[in-house]
């Protein structure tokens, strides 16, 4: 998959299929919003935090969206580390399991099923909403830091892909909750 501005619909595509999986995982049984493995996040919580983590990019793409792209700051270079979290991540698809994320990104103890799913759409209209405003170039020029590791970044393209991502790594979550 090409991860680039000039391919922004389709990759708003698949994070359309992707929170579709989500909620689809979290709605195959009534009572499962408020169940858990032991230990773990609700089906609801799960939901809430890709959410929670939607808007935690989506809010400075938009911050930086009402500047021309053009007097952004320069893109940072990445490192090693880095470049590897991009092919593995965002690239392959693959997001590790057992990482813990910081509270700021953490959900609420009873996420309110119809506000949580509403903020789900809402936080990927945000970002469609800002890459349909920009040039193909100008998508792959548009960046922000990595809101989970701020020393990195993710361009607009790369965004869109890591949320998708992280979408299925959380439905995945909720279909190993029992039924």
């Amino acid at each position: 998959m090409n991860i680039d501005g000039a391919h922004f619909e389709v990759l708003m595509s698949e994070l359309d299929s992707a929170c579709r999986e989500l909620v689809e995982a979290a709605e195959r049984d009534p009572g499962l919003w408020d169940r858990r493995k032991p230990g773990k996040w609700t089906a609801g919580q799960h939901v809430e935090h890709v959410a929670i983590s939607m808007a935690a990019m989506a809010g400075p793409l938009e911050a930086r969206g009402h500047a021309p792209v053009s007097e952004s700051p320069a893109r940072p270079g990445r490192g090693l580390l880095e470049s590897l979290w991009i092919a593995l991540v965002v690239k392959r698809g693959s997001l590790p399991r057992g990482g813990k994320t910081r509270a700021e990104f953490g959900p609420t103890a009873l996420p309110d099923r119809a506000a949580t799913l509403e903020r789900l759409g809402g936080e990927s209209d945000r970002i469609r909403a800002l890459g349909s405003r920009l040039s193909a170039e100008d998508r792959d020029r548009a960046w922000i830091a990595n809101p989970f590791m701020p020393r990195w970044h993710y361009t607009l393209p790369e965004v869109v892909r890591v949320n998708a991502v992280h979408a299925r790594h959380h439905a995945k979550l909720i279909r190993e909750i029992d039924p």
